[in-house]
């Protein structure tokens, strides 16, 4: 992870949903929101991820996760395949940028999962958000109150519900 953990624009969050909440599971969908500027409009963009042939989708189902999530196995079968998937995601967020995320390990587990079954690396950068705003307390408590509603846990409506809260505490604070 860089040094450097500015916001900068466009600002670009990543979100996952994945088999189960555990290091041993699978992404299922991915979704970015990007926001080319302070004051413009968030693109949104996400897709199902066809598993891979080497994942072992059924022994990581946590029905609980599919619960929370709304996918099923079922569904999957109309994702794109990794690679697919993962050149979308760098035909979109075009280099140098930085992909915040709020999933810590998770969000790097999950991605680094797609980046090996696609065969091809990210040219973006995953940041974790919680470092960044560990190290200002008044964004952390502006990003924190701006969070308003339940989540969808969809990847896509995620990212933009995280984003457009960054976006919220970043005008706030000027």
């Amino acid at each position: 992870m860089s040094e450097d953990l500015r916001f900068r624009f466009p600002l670009a969050v990543i979100d996952f949903e994945a088999t189960a909440l555990s290091l041993e599971s699978w992404p299922i969908e991915v979704g970015i929101a990007v926001a080319p500027s302070p004051d413009g409009p968030v693109e949104i963009w996400s897709s199902l991820i066809l598993p891979d042939p080497a994942w072992d989708i059924a022994a990581q189902w946590d029905p609980d996760a599919q619960r929370v999530h709304g996918i099923n196995r079922r569904d999957l079968r109309d994702g794109r395949a990794p690679a697919g998937v993962l050149a979308e995601l760098n035909a979109r967020l075009e280099p140098p940028w930085q992909v915040w995320c709020d999933g810590g390990p998770y969000d790097r587990h999950w991605l680094d999962c797609l980046v090996n079954a696609a065969g091809i690396p990210p040219r973006f950068e995953l940041v974790d958000l919680a470092v960044a705003t560990r190290q200002d307390n008044a964004l952390r408590g502006r990003y924190r109150d701006a969070l308003t509603g339940s989540p969808p846990h969809r990847a896509g409506p995620d990212a933009e519900r995280i984003c457009r809260a960054l976006l919220q505490a970043l005008r706030q604070a000027g």
